[in-house]
């Protein structure tokens, strides 16, 4: 990777701010996110200064308008409970000194100043957007994680991509044979990817701290990456004729088997504790969602609606599942509860693929073919406010959303 490749990522992924906060926040939590009535807090935000005001002002309006739990007010209207002010300068660096003020209270909660490169606008936007978020749910915010993707290009050339969780600032990172089989380790510093090179599929691992790609795993067969729990990757091969799952360290040691089935057993995903592996099977006649036990023992089968699911995603919470079910000769996401109760549909519109949790749960990242081109989309964990992210014009697929990323 070129000198200044190696720069870009570098910024894109470990941006640090100079900042000071200035007044503690405040305890009080405006909403509770996790009632099955969430009100909208009616929130104002006025910038003073350059350009780069008014880009910042935009990015943090299109983070905290996703989330559909604010509705905006102008500053001049009133209604508002809450306002945020941001004051921007720039000269080498970028500055804001931004506060947050409870208007039923009249009464400043919260105060803080970020400085950096101006290169860094969005990051901190975003960093914003978190502070925002956090104040008023008492969670936090998703705003600084990133989603990786495969964009294609002619030819069938496919490069694995990062980006903001917004769709901007996309990077490439691998090219050369990528399948739609990618994942990130748990502390978000390891992309672990499939690839066919020379005739050969291999698992890789790229480093985004010293950008180094790791050959993990190679064998005669198809070679697909699953997830990572720890320090373990599980993953699918058909190296001795029929796809079974194994696992093996991340330093690509330890290789162990653990299925061994008349069907084919492919994506294994594990869960968020480590407890519980997801994976896809037929060994009852079509492909459908199994969890079994890290060592491959006490499978058992969780869908039973359809002839053809895949795709599972763990929730960040282990309680639910998303996944790909064929539905009137169309793929769509769906969610399951780990206990296979709580059926539901989530995507109704075009073939829908790739479903992925958002590090806090409340949203999901997918590929769709809705509108033409094939590309990212975010959505609501209920179904609403699906937007894509990645340009009409550029075909993208298998969003994976990184690990939160402060």
């Amino acid at each position: 990777m070129r000198k200044n490749s190696r720069l870009l990522i570098f910024i894109f992924l470990s941006v640090i701010f100079n900042f000071a906060s200035l007044t503690d926040s405040y305890a009080r939590v405006y909403i509770d996110i996790t009632s099955p009535a969430i009100r909208k807090l009616p929130l104002s935000i006025s910038v003073t200064g350059p350009v780069e005001a008014k880009e910042i002002e935009g990015t943090v309006k299109n983070d905290l308008e996703f989330t559909g739990i604010f509705s905006f007010v102008d500053q001049d209207v009133p209604g508002a409970e809450v306002t945020a002010h941001l004051e921007v300068s720039v000269s080498d660096e970028v500055t804001v000194l931004w506060s947050v003020t409870d208007l039923i209270e009249n009464k400043e909660v919260f105060r803080k100043k970020y400085s950096s490169s101006p290169k860094s606008v969005r990051a901190i936007a975003h960093s914003i957007s978190n502070d925002i978020y956090n104040i008023i749910t008492g969670k936090d915010g998703i705003f600084r994680t990133k989603i990786s993707c495969l964009i294609h290009s002619g030819a069938g050339s496919r490069g694995l991509y990062l980006m903001d969780w917004d769709g901007f600032n996309p990077i490439k990172i691998v090219s050369a044979g990528l399948t739609s089989s990618h994942t990130w380790s748990d502390d978000g510093r390891f992309l672990i990817y499939s690839s066919e090179r020379n005739r050969q599929w291999s698992i890789y691992r790229f480093d985004l701290e010293d950008f180094g790609e790791t050959p993990l795993y190679s064998s005669p067969g198809l070679n697909l990456a699953g997830s990572v729990s720890r320090n373990t990757v599980a993953f699918s091969s058909s190296r001795d004729g029929s796809a079974e799952i194994y696992i093996m360290d991340t330093d690509g040691r330890n290789v162990k088997k653990l299925t061994k089935s008349f069907g084919i057993d492919i994506s294994p995903v594990f869960s968020p504790d480590g407890a519980k592996i997801a994976f896809v099977s037929d060994r009852g006649g079509t492909p459908q969602i199994y969890i079994m036990d890290p060592d491959g023992s006490n499978a058992r089968r969780i869908t039973f609606e359809g002839s053809y699911n895949t795709s599972p995603a763990w929730s960040p919470d282990g309680n639910w599942l998303a996944f790909v079910g064929r539905k009137d000769g169309k793929n769509q996401v769906f969610m399951i509860k780990f206990d296979a109760t709580g059926l539901r549909q989530l995507t109704f519109a075009g073939n829908n693929e790739s479903p992925s949790f958002s590090p806090d749960g409340m949203f999901l990242a997918f590929d769709s073919d809705r509108d033409g081109q094939t590309g990212i989309f975010v959505i609501r964990i209920n179904g609403e406010e699906a937007r894509r992210i990645t340009p009409k014009n550029t075909r993208a697929t298998s969003p994976r959303w990184s690990p939160d990323i402060k």
